[in-house]
């Protein structure tokens, strides 16, 4: 194993976010700042911290255990430090980005009052799952922000009765940058993306 298991915690450099084990790529504000964020790749390493330096990439979280024969990884005389350095391209061939989450997990949610937005962006295989714990049917409206610039639009509205889960796998190849749902009635509810 080159780098320990990962933990939950995010870091910032210009041009890159890593949280929770995913790398972002962090448009500058002149090229849609935050709102254009894309995920770059999911991984399953602690990445203690990471920086650029003289035009590579540098990682920190190497273990000690790491194979020596690694031409990426540079150690102390001593052994007690090791560092990863590559390009910034490396990133792109940690892993796919997958993740799972959403806007709402058990929340009490307020008839016509949409959700915080979720990121889509950037991943290829998406599903969503839509159930509540009221006593009547509630209609959930899954809208999307195609631009990244706050146009939402409605992708579709389902119907969830009382007790089900209601799940959809978006169209092969569908992309919009954020999403977000509303309900028509006040509840508890829980609204789930798994990208794969």
């Amino acid at each position: 194993m080159l780098f320990t298991p990962q933990h939950d915690f995010f870091s910032l450099i210009a041009g890159a976010l890593n949280a929770y084990g995913t790398f972002y790529e962090l448009p500058a504000e002149n090229a849609g700042g935050f709102t254009k964020i894309r995920p770059i790749s999911s991984h399953h390493l602690q990445v203690h911290d990471f920086c650029s330096y003289r035009g590579l990439l540098i990682l920190t979280g190497v273990t000690k255990e790491g194979p020596n024969a690694n031409a990426h990884v540079i150690r102390s005389t001593d052994g007690k430090a090791a560092l990863w350095a590559g390009a910034i391209d490396d990133l792109w061939s940690l892993g796919k980005p997958v993740g799972y989450g959403g806007p709402w997990a058990g929340t009490s949610v307020q008839e016509g009052q949409p959700s915080d937005p979720y990121l889509m962006m950037g991943y290829d295989k998406k599903s969503i799952s839509l159930s509540h714990q009221g006593k009547e049917a509630v209609r959930f409206t899954v809208q999307v922000d195609i631009t990244g610039m706050g146009d939402w639009v409605t992708y579709k509205t389902f119907n969830v009765k009382p007790g089900q889960t209601v799940e959809e796998r978006f169209p092969a190849g569908y992309q919009a940058y954020w999403l977000r749902t509303v309900v028509d009635a006040a509840c508890e509810a829980t609204a789930q993306l798994k990208y794969e």
